[in-house]
């Protein structure tokens, strides 16, 4: 059986890495792009760690587009509010024979409320991101203001969860800290999104 050559050993390496790092160089290299996008994002909104974090497992499917980054943003927003609202609503079966006390029960519920009008203003938002239209440049600008005017509701809701419980000491410290727990996650990622969004309408401002 013949043997290759010490030459025709080193082309055929040259050869294969060169393959290699044609096949791999520009999935890897479009992927740190993204990244670099959201992170450049992410550093103009109030919360950047907690909007990388969150953003960056999705860098391929954003592809360094600004509505997909918004469309996105508000996606895993969404998400943790019905999540948050979820908890919430769980809070008495979690408090054992204590219970809740009927302020406390009282407050739970109006949280609750105010989280499901988020979570309904959130919906709006996507929706008409989804279906903008670039062509129409007064349509477009439109659309972003009812957007921002539903995410800005949407984060007054976050805020007024709370506002229930009160700071005269009527609920218990423990059901306090189950809520905010939440609650201060869903204002965050709120906050962020609608500052995506606010960058977003930016880069077809006239």
């Amino acid at each position: 059986m013949k043997t290759l050559s010490h030459i025709q050993i080193i082309f055929l390496s040259i050869a294969l890495l060169l393959f290699v790092a044609s096949s791999s160089t520009p999935s890897t290299y479009s992927n740190q792009t993204n990244l670099d996008y959201i992170k450049t994002s992410c550093n103009l909104t109030q919360y950047k760690t907690l909007c990388y974090i969150s953003l960056s497992p999705y860098a391929l499917t954003i592809d360094s587009d600004p509505q997909r980054l918004a469309v996105t943003a508000l996606n895993l927003t969404l998400s943790s509010a019905k999540s948050a609202a979820k908890f919430i609503k769980n809070i008495p079966q979690g408090q054992g024979r204590s219970g809740l006390t009927r302020f406390e029960a009282g407050a739970v519920a109006d949280c609750v409320e105010e989280i499901a009008d988020s979570v309904s203003e959130l919906q709006d938002s996507i929706r008409e991101l989804d279906s903008i239209n670039y062509e129409d440049s007064s349509k477009f600008e439109m659309v972003m203001s009812d957007v921002k005017t539903w995410v800005s509701a949407a984060l007054t809701d976050d805020d007024t969860c709370m506002d229930g419980f009160g700071q005269d000491g009527r609920a218990k410290a423990v059901v306090k800290d189950l809520v905010r727990r939440h609650v201060i996650k869903v204002g965050r990622m709120t906050s962020n999104a609608l500052a995506v969004i606010n960058m977003y309408a930016s880069t077809h401002a006239k």
